[in-house]
């Protein structure tokens, strides 16, 4: 005989009633995230548009319609600072993809599977560090008395220390690859990890060369996760002010540094200018990826 579920005086069987409050809690846990990031991350960057627009005053900003603070980052030498900015983030990605993504590759070919993660780890390990204490602590690396220029000295290979490894642009790209670097890695190896490992074999079967294996079948098949990592280190080398300021000279400048000082001076709707543009790119970017590579790709298993 079926055991008999309780029921309440008007209403239906207690477990039901239980099992609906459930069902609505896990849908409320699920709806959470997107609430959190409609009000502190969509909402935000819509208000620094709007705030963009606005009257500057003496201390704050007063509603209104202008584009004064447009017209003051383009038509001054702001927009050449940030149009090298974004030369030298570029130069930086390349570097990041040159000596990062072959390390991807070899973690999910080489690599066995279970301590694959472990190695990864590795990479993520410096992040734990503040970032102004990982790029602060890279200045007694380069300066001209630093490790880089005694070690050269030392083994002969210079005779006058270098002086372009710091406070220069030159200092600012060894400082963006030295911080977004893990990026590329972890991003790339994402990608490869959906790539099944007896592709290499078929390559091999099939007698397809390193060049011809990287070009024709890795790059393709990882392009999704390669290209958000770029965007990723492309974006911060415009935005992180910490790095022209610690390891950059009075000619090293990016929108971030921009925005700062913009702020500084309480030209508040030209920071909020600063701001739109860089969002304004980096949707830009996303939009162009998506539409090339399909992002949603980057943890979907390939057949």
């Amino acid at each position: 005989m079926a055991p008999h579920t309780p029921r309440r005086a008007d209403g239906p069987p207690v477990g039901t009633h239980r099992a609906s409050m459930m069902d609505r809690l896990s849908k409320g846990v699920f709806y959470l995230p997107i609430v959190f990031m409609m009000l502190f991350f969509a909402l935000p960057m819509a208000l620094t548009v709007v705030f963009s627009v606005f009257e500057r005053t003496m201390f704050w900003m007063e509603p209104g319609f202008t584009l004064f603070a447009y017209e003051n980052f383009i038509f001054s030498a702001r927009l050449t600072n940030f149009l090298s900015s974004m030369y030298y983030s570029l130069i930086s990605v390349a570097i990041c993809f040159v000596l990062g993504f072959p390390i991807a590759v070899f973690l999910r070919k080489s690599v066995p599977q279970v301590a694959q993660h472990r190695v990864v780890l590795l990479f993520i390990l410096p992040f734990m560090v503040s970032e102004i204490i990982r790029v602060f602590a890279l200045r007694p690396v380069l300066q001209r008395n630093g490790l880089v220029n005694t070690t050269l000295q030392n083994l002969g290979l210079i005779d006058e220390p270098i002086t372009a490894l710091l406070y220069t642009h030159t200092g600012v790209i060894i400082g963006e690859v030295m911080s977004f670097l893990p990026f590329i890695v972890f991003s790339g190896f994402l990608a490869m990890e959906a790539v099944p490992k007896y592709i290499f074999e078929v390559c091999d079967d099939l007698g397809a060369g390193p060049v011809r294996r990287f070009v024709d079948v890795i790059l393709p098949l990882a392009a999704p996760g390669i290209f958000a990592g770029c965007v990723f280190i492309f974006v911060n080398g415009l935005g992180v002010a910490l790095l022209p300021n610690i390891l950059g000279g009075a000619g090293a400048v990016n929108a971030g540094l921009i925005a700062t000082q913009a702020i500084a001076a309480l030209d508040f709707p030209l920071a909020m200018a600063v701001s739109a543009i860089m969002m304004t790119t980096l949707m830009t970017l996303l939009y162009i990826g998506h539409r090339l590579f399909d992002l949603t790709k980057i943890l979907s298993p390939i057949n």
